[in-house]
């Protein structure tokens, strides 16, 4: 059966059987949002009001937030037939002051891609623990494909928008990172380290990438390349913060101790 899929991992969307879904202007984007990352919590238009300006809300805001409640009702209930599996919907508690009524939007969480993306990124780490690297793979492959681009896109940058889209690039460059050490891990050594490389240079001060991409140097036999990475690694971070990361000082030396070990044995 045809169902409504909302997009947030990039441009807020919705799709309806491959159809796009139209939705409002942004502010009324921001609140569906706003709803869709809460799935099963009621929000009250306090709580809306405080996700959906980024900066003092207007003496219009309550009013303006029930009015876009009421589209999005609207909108809802035009996909909400036998055909829906199952339909989305917006439920209202009331409250004793228009600020504490509270809404609930009713949406099965496979339908949301950021809700999915997350489910995929955990069940491939919990793949990747028990050493189904492969299967590890397939999730993160699928949690991946996802994503569109900057959540949020076209939001006014509140609080909440700020957080949750720093939330969630986070979890995908977590996400990029497990997928090249299960390829590590898979024997698939070039594939792991072009992917760590590249997730470098977007993300230079990641320490953990530059450790695993030093690990995956090192498998492909480039030691003396993964060494300079890291002790270059360090300077630059002296340098430009004066501070030499733990992380990286550790995985430095852990290196020259194992390299250092197997020219004293040859």
């Amino acid at each position: 059966m045809a169902a409504l899929r909302f997009g947030l991992l990039g441009p807020v969307t919705s799709h309806y059987a491959g159809a796009p879904v139209t939705l409002g202007p942004p502010q009324r984007r921001a609140v569906l949002s706003a709803l869709l990352l809460q799935p099963g919590q009621a929000l009250t238009v306090a709580a809306l009001r405080e996700r959906v300006w980024p900066g003092p809300p207007p003496a219009s805001a309550i009013s303006a937030i029930h009015l876009h409640i009421h589209h999005l009702r609207r909108t809802l209930a035009q996909y909400d037939g036998p055909d829906s599996d199952p339909p989305a919907r917006l439920t209202t508690h009331p409250g004793h002051t228009p600020e504490t009524v509270s809404y609930l939007l009713h949406v099965a969480p496979d339908h949301v891609d950021a809700c999915r993306f997350r489910h995929l990124a955990d069940d491939g780490a919990d793949h990747h623990a028990r050493g189904d690297h492969h299967g590890a793979l397939d999730r993160y492959d699928a949690a991946l494909a996802l994503w569109r681009g900057e959540p949020l896109t076209g939001l006014q940058p509140s609080a909440f928008v700020r957080h949750t889209r720093r939330a969630l690039t986070e979890i995908h460059l977590d996400t990029a990172r497990r997928r090249a050490t299960a390829l590590l891990a898979t024997g698939a050594v070039s594939r792991a380290t072009f992917a760590l490389q590249d997730l470098h240079d977007q993300h230079p001060d990641d320490e953990a990438t530059v450790i695993a991409l030093a690990r995956a140097l090192c498998a492909s036999g480039a030691e003396s390349r993964a060494v300079h990475l890291l002790g270059a690694e360090l300077e630059r971070r002296h340098r430009t913060d004066g501070i030499r990361p733990p992380s990286l000082a550790h995985a430095h030396a852990t290196l020259l101790l194992g390299t250092t070990g197997r020219r004293d044995a040859s």
